[in-house]
């Protein structure tokens, strides 16, 4: 998409990555690059709860709940938030990049990966999938998906669907997504 609106309008498509907290510290050109590059002056440091960032204009290393993956003293790549973490059999992943896996599928328009229960941690919790794929089946996704996937972490279901369950802000409510799963055909 970055590609297509770099090509579109001539210019370079620049992203922001920061918090209120923090203030902008670092960015990508998203047509050509997977990896962050921090702004002058700015320093990561991983911690068990997240990322700290130093930089010039906050007074002390302020907590982000993201966990970056530092590569060389300049740059990093997302894995998600510490809201976003789960844990299957022993083993843990991010909702987020398993959602940008079935986004990286030839053919896959739009998706989103979920935990739909509420179970108590104690439970197996699976993770369920809304894919938006005109020309592929569940599936193929599945298959797919597979290859760069651990078992535990692929979704049962997924499910396809015309369209995700937006709001007007283009959000995802977790009821919608809920009222996805019993009925694919529902909109929000």
């Amino acid at each position: 998409l970055a590609q297509a609106v770099e090509a579109k309008l001539g210019g370079r498509l620049l992203e922001i990555f920061g918090s209120t907290e923090t203030c902008a510290f670092a960015s990508r050109r998203t047509a050509r690059d997977e990896l962050w590059t921090l702004h002058d002056g700015v320093r990561l440091e991983s911690a068990a709860e997240g990322t700290l960032v130093a930089a010039p204009w906050n007074r002390q290393p302020i907590l982000l709940q993201d966990h970056l993956e530092l590569h060389g003293a300049r740059q990093f790549h997302v894995h998600g938030r510490n809201a976003d973490l789960i844990e299957v059999a022993g083993k843990r992943a991010s909702l987020a990049d398993l959602t940008r896996r079935v986004l990286a599928i030839d053919g896959v328009q739009d998706a989103v990966v979920f935990q739909p229960g509420t179970e108590s941690v104690a439970a197996i919790r699976r993770v369920a999938a809304l894919v938006v794929a005109p020309g592929l089946t569940a599936a193929q996704i599945h298959d797919l998906l597979a290859a760069s996937v651990d078992p535990a972490f692929l979704p049962r279901p997924l499910l396809l669907v015309d369209a995700l369950p937006r709001n007007e802000l283009g959000k995802l409510p977790r009821q919608a997504l809920l009222a996805a799963l019993v009925n694919p055909d529902f909109q929000g």
